[in-house]
C-alpha cells in the first residue's frame, strides 16, 4: 500500500489502524440500541399504567436482567476461586471476621443479616482456610511429565512392526 516518492519521502496515504483506545461503535449499531430502549420504556410505562400484558411483559425482563447479573456474579466467583485460590481464600476468611465481629458488637446489616448466622461464619472461615492452605485450580508443571520437553519421543503402546519387504 505504501508507494515511495521520487525523492524518497513515503506517501502520505497510511493504513488505518483500529483504535485501541476507544471502542468502534457503528451509527447502526447505535440506532438499534435507541429503538430497542424505546420499546422497553414503552413496554414499563404501559406496565405502570396497568396494562396486564406489559405488566408480565416487564416483569420478564427484570427476571431476564437479574439472570444475567447473577450469572455473571456466579462466574466472577467461580473464576476468583480457580485463577486466584488464596487471594480468593483470604477475602473469604476476612469477611468471615467482619461478619462474625459484626455479629458480636450486634451491627444491623439489614438484607445481610443471613451473614452473620453461624454456619455462614464457619463456612467463610473453612472455606477460606481451605483455599489458603490447599490452593485448588493451579495448574501444575505439565512441560516436566510431557515426553517432548526432552526431545524424545512418547512411550509407544505397540512395538513396532519388522519391516517387510
Amino acid at each position: 500500500m505504501d508507494q515511495q516518492l521520487p525523492r524518497g519521502r513515503e506517501s502520505a496515504t497510511e493504513p488505518v489502524l483500529r483504535s485501541r483506545l476507544l471502542p468502534r461503535i457503528s451509527f447502526q449499531s447505535l440506532l438499534v440500541l435507541t429503538a430497542v430502549s424505546a420499546v422497553v420504556i414503552a413496554v414499563v410505562y404501559a406496565a405502570d399504567q396497568g396494562g396486564a400484558y406489559a405488566t408480565a411483559a416487564a416483569v420478564g425482563l427484570f427476571f431476564t436482567l437479574c439472570m444475567f447479573v447473577c450469572s455473571a456474579l456466579l462466574f466472577l466467583l467461580s473464576w476468583a476461586v480457580a485463577f486466584l485460590p488464596r487471594p480468593a481464600g483470604a477475602v473469604a476468611v476476612a469477611l468471615g471476621i467482619v461478619f462474625g465481629a459484626s455479629r458480636l458488637l450486634q451491627v444491623p446489616l439489614g438484607g445481610l443479616a443471613f451473614l452473620q448466622e453461624t454456619i455462614w461464619l464457619i463456612n467463610f472461615q473453612v472455606i477460606g482456610w481451605f483455599l489458603l492452605l490447599f490452593p485448588i485450580g493451579v495448574a501444575p508443571d505439565s512441560d516436566a511429565a510431557s515426553p517432548f520437553a526432552d526431545d524424545q519421543l512418547p512411550p509407544q503402546i505397540f512395538a513396532p512392526r519388522e519391516p517387510s519387504n
